[in-house]
């Protein structure tokens, strides 16, 4: 049987929770918490058959309370058989029922569950006792009824709370995700900036070369090394125009109509960095407040912002310190600030930090210097975007990173 090993689990924990009782309002009947877990089951797994499942279970208990009466009870197989042998029946009744009720393609509907299922285990209840020929009495039907209800809506309810949990993680790991696809994104821009600054400068160079070539007519040898040399920049122009295309092309099929609310951003680059923090045992604490919720054009673009500055804010904390990142609305603007209490920035290299190649990072095992892109291609993003991106430093403040965007560009 294909799904053998799933009945025989759902089976023994059917049959553990089986020895769960509850005497309800004093009375002389006992029920347990077995058709609860076996309700559950049936509503979380839709690949197994409720017939076999009930089935299974109802051999499961019967098998487990008749060991436990040898061993315990030192019972005669005849009674043991009396005893716990309808309760078989009444996982079969209950089987039948939930089949032909077909309570797996109707799960999602609060009403017909409770009512199925109820009604399953009120007739199963019903059966069983009529078998075991006690009395059957009114208050006993009443109490079969109210513990029916109780068990299907207890049972459901627990389904509610799994579906619930399975959605959270669904959406967690979307997130996560997401997140990464952001950084990949963010990178790709970054990288995008290089090559658009040295296609620029393979151009120029072309240009020379050509000019070259146009001011050596006289010599005939020179003049074919430099149209030599002039097309095949050419053809290393076109490789990199085709890459940075291929790149364009990419995010155009992102950002195309895209928007993003502010909190999703936030949460998004909160994880980002807290991972960040955690994997590099950084002591350092980061904070996002935000006066609007809105939804941004081109969000990709303030992620780049947002993310570059938040990295560089973490190395300037040195491994320990806090940092914090604040939206607010002035007039016709929106204005981000990254705020950290790191060692800040001299005062003397301020109006250098978003000069293309300027850095004062150095790799501390061989001295080589960052690329210095961060900052230029940040200050890049919010130009594309007509805005404004300042820089202060406060003592008590810390530094300071203010972009001002008009409220037109970022939300539309």
């Amino acid at each position: 049987m294909k799904n053998f090993k799933k009945y025989l689990i759902f089976s023994l924990a059917v049959a553990v929770f089986g020895e769960i009782y509850f005497y309800p309002f004093n009375s002389t009947l006992r029920f347990s918490a077995a058709i609860i877990a076996l309700n559950l089951i049936l509503l979380v797994d839709e690949e197994i058959s409720p017939f076999f499942t009930c089935v299974f279970s109802g051999i499961a208990v019967f098998l487990q309370r008749s060991l436990l009466g040898v061993l315990f009870y030192s019972l005669a197989p005849q009674d043991i058989f009396l005893l716990h042998g309808p309760s078989i029946v009444y996982y079969i009744i209950y089987g039948i029922f939930v089949s032909l009720l077909k309570i797996q393609e109707n799960k999602h509907s609060l009403i017909k569950m409770i009512i199925f299922l109820a009604f399953s285990d009120i007739i199963s209840n019903t059966t069983e006792i009529l078998i075991r020929q006690d009395k059957f009495l009114a208050p006993f039907l009443q109490m079969i009824i109210l513990v029916g209800i109780t068990r299907s809506v207890s049972a459901y309810l627990l389904f509610l709370f799994y579906r619930r949990q399975e959605l959270s993680l669904v959406t967690r790991e979307h997130r996560k995700k997401y997140a990464q696809l952001n950084l990949l994104v963010s990178s790709i821009q970054a990288e995008m900036f290089y090559l658009k600054k040295s296609t620029r400068d393979i151009e120029n160079v072309m240009k020379k070369s050509y000019a070259l070539y146009e001011d050596s007519k006289e010599d005939s040898a020179l003049k074919e090394k430099t149209l030599n040399i002039a097309l095949e920049i050419h053809e290393i122009k076109k490789d990199y125009y085709r890459v940075l295309k291929g790149f364009e092309s990419f995010l155009d099929n992102f950002e195309e109509n895209g928007r993003m609310m502010l909190t999703d951003m936030f949460a998004i680059i909160r994880e980002n960095t807290w991972r960040y923090l955690k994997e590099n045992h950084l002591n350092i604490s980061i904070a996002f407040s935000y006066e609007d919720n809105f939804q941004v054009q081109k969000y990709y673009h303030l992620f780049t912002i947002l993310n570059n500055l938040i990295i560089n804010a973490i190395d300037a904390c040195e491994g320990d310190g806090k940092i914090q990142v604040f939206q607010k609305t002035i007039q016709d603007h929106i204005v981000f600030q990254v705020i950290d209490n790191g060692k800040g920035i001299e005062e003397e290299i301020l109006p250098y930090i978003f000069n293309p190649g300027f850095t004062t990072k150095y790799d501390e095992k061989c001295g080589t210097p960052s690329t210095g892109i961060g900052l230029s291609h940040v200050k890049s993003m919010v130009d594309e975007l007509k805005g404004q991106i300042n820089v202060t430093y406060e003592i008590k403040e810390g530094t300071i990173f203010e972009i001002v965007i008009p409220k037109q560009i970022l939300i539309g």
